[in-house]
């Protein structure tokens, strides 16, 4: 589902993976195309071609001869697919081979929007990524490119390059937010009528990579985080949050495509759209001490094999293992099929013989100019009961479905999404109460009034399972500054006897502010509108305002290869 916040994160997330050339996507798992084209081993090609990528050609010249890579890119573009802008025969200039790319780049997203990513071929991809690397101060000043900058990265995320092509990368990103709320306390995200505060929220990570060949990758990434919320400081924590080398086996039969690779070290594990397993990236975020072996049998089929301790400081008090598999299919390059088995033993106090597994299905398909997700878990385990002493089953099942579509209107490009999430819950019995980790999805909102789908604590009443209904309506007033506008209506599936199951109204409005690719300014108004559940469980229906302004950032410093 895209709201406000997925629809910033998303734009943040794709423009920071251009630069790593890894593209931001609903699952890491993401496959090449069933028919990828053949990958040159970077040797090989410098020995043919002393004017290729791979030969070291990482900048552009002034003046760009038709034996240079960059040059016969953008021609191939060209030929395929129509552009008007010819370059001559035998050299152009810098500045008009960008002109020359970013017609061609038009005629490419034109085809995109028209007809799918079915008809784009692999090999295109793979160009138009290396050539925007490498003209990326050129066409960052252009206005015709930053106009069809989103619909070619919403492309290039669609498939994942096998490996990263850069070979060392330095920088530094993160978040500055200050934040105020009335009628809620922040710290713990809890109604409170009538207490006002105001705060503030860090997060910065330094980060180091390289990427000495195709089969190994190293990453070392820190992080600080602290706020000030309520008049309670909470003293900045520093420590390592992501730290991990990966091995790969390419598959020589399948150019593009590992065999296996096994990735060892504090890592983040983030899957489909964060409903399970994601990596709260509004707050501190989520790593394990762990392992994955990916395998790919096929360009299309991935299979991840993981298991791992939750890392602390950064677990938010939770501590345990998390194991399981995760299987994801590619019938076409806009569409996938995704099925997986999570084991979770996680817990502030967990004990012996506890544990929540998770069996799902989640399925993305594009139909016409409109996105669609659905994503289904069942849920069983064991929880220790405290008056018993023993254990007791877990039985509960939830889910969502969500339909975004993005169209052109009035010249602008507009967005509208809805959707559906639900959870099981018995007022009575909180082993039939589904739970999905508060990892700041999309689906509850950008106040968190309502955490997860889990339930909603109200004074000394707890109304049990959520029910959440969605829609929303997102323009870009111009080509640097998005408007979003979400509502989201909230029912419980059960709750005390006497009690109304009606929780309340959220509405959010954000804009979004880009002005290049290394930040992006956030500012929003939020208002929750309690429902009668309120006024039974504390005597009062005061509404709730949130309002926060947000600094997101990303620099680097790469040394790229091709």
């Amino acid at each position: 589902m895209t709201d406000a916040k997925e629809m910033t994160m998303l734009r943040l997330a794709v423009s920071i993976s251009l630069a790593m050339m890894i593209p931001a996507r609903s699952a890491h798992a993401a496959a090449t195309s069933p028919g990828g084209a053949r990958v040159v081993p970077q040797d090989s090609e410098a020995r043919k071609n002393p004017n290729s990528a791979a030969a070291g050609g990482d900048e552009v010249p002034e003046r760009v001869t038709k034996e240079h890579w960059a040059y016969a890119g953008v021609a191939e573009l060209q030929e395929r697919y129509g552009a008007g802008k010819a370059l001559h025969p035998e050299a152009c200039s810098k500045i008009e081979l960008v002109e020359a790319f970013i017609d061609a780049l038009g005629k490419v997203a034109e085809e995109f929007k028209r007809r799918g990513a079915a008809n784009i071929r692999r090999d295109d991809m793979d160009s138009i990524r290396s050539l925007i690397v490498a003209l990326e101060d050129e066409l960052f000043g252009r206005d015709a490119y930053l106009t069809l900058r989103i619909s070619i990265e919403r492309l290039l995320a669609l498939v994942e390059p096998p490996v990263p092509v850069y070979r060392y990368k330095l920088g530094v990103d993160g978040f500055a937010r200050a934040e105020g709320a009335r009628s809620f306390r922040m710290r713990d995200l809890s109604y409170s009528p009538g207490h006002d505060e105001g705060g503030g929220t860090y997060r910065v990570k330094p980060f180091a990579y390289w990427h000495p060949n195709d089969r190994w990758d190293v990453h070392a990434e820190g992080q600080a985080y602290g706020f000030a919320r309520g008049g309670e400081d909470h003293a900045g924590k520093a420590s390592l949050y992501q730290g991990f080398a990966e091995f790969r086996i390419p598959n020589g039969d399948l150019p593009g495509v590992n065999w296996a690779a096994l990735k060892a070290g504090r890592q983040e594990f983030i899957y489909g759209s964060g409903f399970i397993l994601g990596s709260d990236t509004f707050f501190d975020g989520l790593s394990f001490d762990a392992a994955r072996l990916r395998v790919q049998p096929r360009s299309n089929i991935t299979l991840d094999l993981l298991s791992g301790q939750y890392a602390t400081p950064f677990s938010g008090g939770i501590k345990g293992n998390l194991s399981g598999a995760y299987l994801t299919y590619h019938p076409a390059d806009d569409s996938s099929i995704e099925g997986y088995f999570l084991r979770d033993r996680g817990a502030e106090e967990r004990q012996a013989g506890e544990r929540l597994d998770n069996l799902g299905i989640r399925i993305n398909s594009a139909i016409g100019i409109f996105e669609a997700e659905y994503e289904a878990v069942l849920q069983r385990g064991k929880a220790f009961n405290a008056d018993t002493g023993e254990l007791d089953g877990i039985r509960a099942a939830g889910g969502h479905v969500d339909l975004t579509g993005q169209f052109r209107l009035f010249g602008r490009d507009n967005a509208i999404f809805m959707g559906v999430a639900a959870g099981t819950g018995d007022a009575a019995d909180a082993n039939k109460e589904f739970r999905n980790p508060n990892n700041d999805s999309s689906l509850m909102g950008d106040m968190h009034v309502v955490g997860d789908l889990s339930g909603i604590d109200v004074g000394d009443h707890h109304a049990s399972g959520m029910q959440i209904y969605t829609l929303g309506w997102g323009i870009d007033l111009s080509r640097k500054l998005n408007l979003t506008a979400t509502g989201r209506k909230f029912a419980a599936t059960s709750v005390e006897d006497g009690f109304s199951r009606q929780i309340g109204l959220e509405t959010d409005v954000t804009l979004t502010y880009s002005p290049n690719k290394d930040y992006t300014v956030i500012a929003g108004y939020d208002h929750f509108f309690p429902g009668k559940f309120f006024s039974d469980s504390s005597g009062s229906r005061k509404d709730v305002d949130y309002v926060f302004a947000m600094l997101v950032f990303n620099y680097d410093w790469t040394r790229r290869k091709r």
